[in-house]
């Protein structure tokens, strides 16, 4: 397998509600692509959630604050980055799961749930992060992307 991309990114709060672009071009038609994806801290737990939980209500509540539950009862909050892919042709699919260590496989008959599978040419992709959530100071992405060139490419 080649290693196509192969990044870290920092992810801070002020980037919430965005989605990060990670461009990359496949040298070649491949017959298996493989995206490996973690991210850390996925959890904000204890006094500073707490804090933090509160000011969400009290801002989204207003008056009616005292209608919710206390904000330890929304504990741990989680951070949520998912992904998605796009092929030259376009659209291939996402994966938007609460886990943050995923691996996701695509070959031109079968792929990991969410994605489709068909023939994967050489040119510009790209690997799209939507950060939906971040509840920590910062977070800390890692993406491979592995692909194993065609048996006729």
């Amino acid at each position: 397998m080649t290693t196509v991309l192969e990044t870290e990114l920092r992810v801070l709060p002020e980037q919430e509600k965005t989605n990060l672009i990670l461009p990359f071009t496949l040298p070649f038609d491949a017959q298996k692509l493989q995206i490996t994806y973690t991210y850390a801290p996925k959890i904000l737990d204890g006094a500073p959630a707490c804090e933090k939980a509160e000011a969400c209500l009290c801002r989204d509540a207003g008056e009616y604050r005292d209608t919710y539950p206390e904000a330890a009862d929304y504990l741990p909050l989680k951070n949520l980055i998912t992904l998605s892919l796009d092929a030259p042709d376009g659209y291939r699919g996402c994966a938007h799961r609460q886990a943050p260590q995923q691996i996701h496989i695509l070959t031109e008959n079968t792929a990991s749930p969410g994605f489709l599978p068909g023939k994967m040419q050489k040119g510009a992709w790209r690997l799209m992060l939507h950060v939906h959530a971040l509840v920590t100071d910062f977070c800390v992405c890692h993406v491979k992307i592995e692909a194993q060139e065609a048996e006729n490419g």
